[in-house]
């Protein structure tokens, strides 16, 4: 499911947040996939990009972003005319293709899915450390 940047109840930085999970799930599923069809002949690799819609999304504090209710009208960049992000999910540009037409590079898959992680792990912890405070604070500093 996807968030809605801007409208929840905690802010948009926690919708940020929220979103780039989202987003980093999916980008680990394509990831997988890619290494699971490593020896298919003829499959494509995958890429799944959301970063720079994102940020366009995220624009600055004195941005509205608006729901619009029919595609042609003025959107924020990388939303949908739903308010929701739309990420780029592409065939990779390779430049060596195996003898059987399959682009997959175990190696590089392997690398973006250890970066996608930690960016994962991070932004939970960012999460955690908030909610904690949060109960702290609720609790009376106890």
């Amino acid at each position: 499911m996807s968030t809605v940047i801007g409208n929840q109840i905690f802010g948009k930085p926690d919708s940020v947040l929220e979103e780039s999970l989202n987003q980093r799930l999916k980008r680990q599923d394509v990831n997988v996939a890619n290494i699971t069809n490593s020896l298919t002949p003829g499959y494509r690799s995958l890429g799944f990009d959301f970063e720079k819609q994102l940020q366009a999304a995220i624009g600055s504090d004195k941005d509205l972003i608006m729901k619009v209710s029919n595609p042609k009208h003025i959107k924020a960049p990388g939303m949908g005319a739903d308010g929701i992000l739309k990420p780029d999910l592409y065939v990779k540009p390779t430049e060596s293709i195996g003898n059987d037409g399959n682009t997959v590079d175990v190696d590089q898959e392997m690398t973006e899915m250890a970066g996608n992680q930690v960016i994962y792990k991070a932004t939970i912890e960012t999460l955690n450390r908030k909610l904690g405070m949060l109960r702290y604070a609720i609790n009376g500093g106890r």
